[in-house]
Parts: structure tokens; sequence; C-alpha cells
């Protein structure tokens, strides 16, 4: 069982550690241009942990660092700068362009396309679907009867053989033939070594739902049992329901007033010398609930559904370090514009040449 004074300890600050393995950190560093909510996604964890791993496998004096980059990882090395030993993306090299990933598919006789499909965007539904490779043409005009080449190359996101993607144009990845973050690996390789890594993932998959239990037991610590089952309900219905941008703003929203439910039930406790053992302390900081509930949301199966969660939470966390004043400020946000005020403002003439002085 879980001690009093852990969970006293527990209602101040999370201290659940995951380890981070050698893969994930070169997953982290070939993708590190994504959003942090992507990244979070991607590789399972919360944002909160994502951005702490990537600063320090950016500087070069962490222990992460040495180790991702060390004599050791010999991948990682080989695209290190001769010159500098600094890390290097390679900006020369360029991304397989889709169209010949299809061809590949297409005409090469070892592969086997029933076992491909694509990951495209769908104007109708907003949203990313998966389509079989040798899916016939039913919906688009033209005299192409293959779905999949009738299909504008723009709106083609990713490639997968099987489970596995090995084509993917934001990641920048190509395991088809090997170019950018496919570091050398081809198809032939994917499909050989398919087995081995269809079993690491569900080794993964079994230790991510232990995880996820960890979470759980940390998350009734903080909200207790009855707020846990609310929260455990309003999760299967989002999961099993056909959600959208504003059902996943509520669901947020929910769990947000859960917390502060139990906040103010905690201080009343508090005040009246009511509390338990395991109930005294100050209680957890919203933005640390909230980088909490982004580590179980990253653990959803449903990518589309866990991005869009985290984008809402990534929001919330944003607007109460802006209220805190200990984060971002009005004009630090995404999309905002500092305040003008008119005695800041200085005005000067310019003189112009040519004809009418239009040129300056």
């Amino acid at each position: 069982g879980i001690s009093d004074e852990t969970a006293s300890e527990t209602l101040t600050m999370t201290k659940i550690y995951r380890e981070w393995a050698l893969e994930d950190d070169q997953l982290l560093h070939d993708n590190k241009h994504l959003s942090t909510v992507r990244l979070a996604s991607l590789l399972g964890r919360g944002m909160h942990g994502v951005e702490a791993r990537l600063k320090k496998l950016t500087n070069v004096d962490s222990v992460a660092y040495a180790r991702l980059f060390g004599a050791g990882n010999t991948n990682m090395l080989d695209r290190k700068d001769d010159e500098t030993g600094e890390p290097s993306n390679d900006k020369n090299s360029k991304l397989t362009p889709v169209k010949e990933v299809l061809r590949r598919i297409q005409w090469d006789p070892t592969l086997p396309s029933s076992s491909f499909a694509i990951l495209h965007y769908d104007r109708m539904e907003d949203t990313i679907c998966e389509t079989p490779f040798d899916a016939p043409n039913n919906s688009i005009k033209g005299k192409e009867t293959s779905f999949v080449f009738a299909l504008p190359e723009h709106r083609i996101e990713g490639v997968k053989y099987l489970d596995r993607t090995v084509w993917d144009k934001e990641r920048r990845l190509d395991c088809v033939f090997g170019s950018m973050n496919g570091n050398g690996e081809t198809i032939d390789q994917v499909i050989d070594a398919y087995d081995g890594w269809k079993r690491e993932k569900e080794e993964r998959e079994e230790k991510n739902l232990l995880w996820q239990m960890d979470i759980m037991k940390e998350l009734n610590l903080i909200l207790e049992e009855r707020r846990v089952g609310v929260l455990k309900e309003l999760s299967s219905n989002l999961i099993h329901s056909e959600w959208d941008t504003e059902g996943v703003r509520d669901y947020v929203k929910t769990i947000v007033g859960l917390y502060h439910d139990a906040r103010r039930e905690h201080a009343e406790k508090s005040v009246q010398g009511r509390e338990t053992d395991s109930q005294k302390g100050e209680f957890i900081e919203v933005v640390d609930f909230l980088h909490l509930l982004s580590d179980l949301v990253a653990l959803l199966s449903d990518a589309l559904l866990r991005e869009e969660i985290l984008k809402e939470v990534e929001l919330v966390v944003n607007r109460s370090l802006g209220e805190d004043g200990s984060s971002t400020t009005a004009s630090s946000k995404p999309g905002a514009l500092p305040e003008l005020k008119e005695e800041d403002l200085e005005e000067k003439f310019v003189k112009g040449s040519g004809a009418g002085g239009q040129k300056v």
C-alpha cells in the first residue's frame, strides 16, 4: 500500500518517474521540430516530461546528451558534423516523395501491397483517415481507378506497413528508402524485423498499462475515489463517442472542475481540522495536476483523440500560468500582439526620391 507520508508528499507535487530509453531519446531528438503536443502523443509521455527531456538532450553538459551522442551510439555519431562535433540534421538530405514510395509498393514484387495502407487528410471529416493501399477509387473524379493514386499527394500524411508507420511527412521519416529520419533503414529490413518490432510494441503497451495504474493511484490521492470515478466515466464516454473539439473542451473543463472541487474540500477540512494524515499538507497546484493529466492522456490508444485533448490541456496550462504570472504573459502567448500605447509612438518623416517622392 501507499504510506501516509508518501500520500502527503503526493498532494504537493507529482514524483512518478518513467525511465527514458535510448530509443526514446533518439526519437525525441529526431522530431524536435514538432510541437510539444505532437511529441507527447508520439512518445506516449506527458508534455512537461517531454519539454524537460528535450532541454537535457540539447545541453552538451548533460548525461542524457552524452548518452545519446556518446561513442556507444554509432547511429547518432554518424549524424555529427565532422568539423564542429555538434549534432547535424543533414540539411542537404531530403525526404523521399510519397509518390516514389507508392510506386515502389506498386511495382516491387517482393512487397505485398495488401499489407500497406496510407494515412491521409479527409476534408469532409476534417481528420486523418487510414485507407488500404489496394482500395478502389469510388470518390475522386477522374480516370484513375486506384484511390491511393487518385488522391492528391499533399493530402497523404503517412504510409503504414501493417501496424508500423514507414513513411511520415511531418516526422520526416522514411523507412522505405531510408532517407531523413529513416536513418538508412529500408523496407526490406522493416519487413524482416517486423515480428521483433511487434513484440517490443506489445511489451511497451504492457508497461504503459502499469504506468497508467500508477497515474490513477496518484489521481486518486488528489481527487479521491468518488471524483476519480467521475473522471473514468467521462473518459469512457468520450472515447466511445463521435467526439469533436467542443466535446474535448468540455471534457477537460469538467476535469479541471473536479480538481477545484477537491481543492475546496481539502481547504475546508484543513480549516476545520478534519483532514486525515494522508490529506495533510499543501494541495497540488493546478498546473502540476494538468501535467499529471497529460501523462495519462498521452497513453490513450486513439492518436487523434489524445492529441486533441493534449492541445486543450496545453491551452489550460498556458492560461493558468498566465493568470499566476509565473510564465506566459499576454504578449508572449501564441498569436497575441503587444499592447501599443500612444505615448510610446514616435513620428518621423523621411524624404523620398523619384516622381512624387514615392521611392523611399
